[in-house]
């Protein structure tokens, strides 16, 4: 069954200008490195609530065992260590499985224009 996996973070103070976009080249490449990712989405929050978290995180699998072969790939393992581990104060996450016969990317992709066309009415 097809399965979620989803992170939201809030960054600490302090950090280098240029981390968060050394956090985006680094998911960027996971799915190269990792045959398992079915789906990787992820982008900074564009500030338009307050109190929302700095960067989220959503990779679809097709089941919890690719999901926990990402979770403990090198690749992955020195991404969380080098850009993550003590920048962040805030870390909330969640898997969950999501409906065999729905296409989950179908619906992020779908969301994902929706937002982005929202961004654009803002200006």
């Amino acid at each position: 069954m097809p399965f979620r996996h989803v992170v939201l973070l809030r960054w600490a103070d302090g950090l280098p200008d240029d981390h968060v976009e050394q956090v985006r080249s680094g998911l960027d490449a996971l799915p190269s490195q990792i045959s398992q990712i079915r789906s990787l989405l992820h982008g900074s929050d564009v500030g338009v609530s307050e109190g929302n978290y700095d960067y989220a995180l959503v990779a679809d699998f097709d089941n919890v065992g690719d999901w926990r072969a990402f979770r403990d790939h090198p690749a992955h393992l020195l991404l969380i260590e080098e850009h993550v581990t003590g920048k962040f104060v805030d870390r909330a996450a969640i898997q969950y499985q999501t409906a065999a016969d729905r296409d989950p990317h179908d619906f992020s992709y779908a969301r994902m224009q929706e937002f982005l066309a929202e961004i654009d009415e803002l200006g």
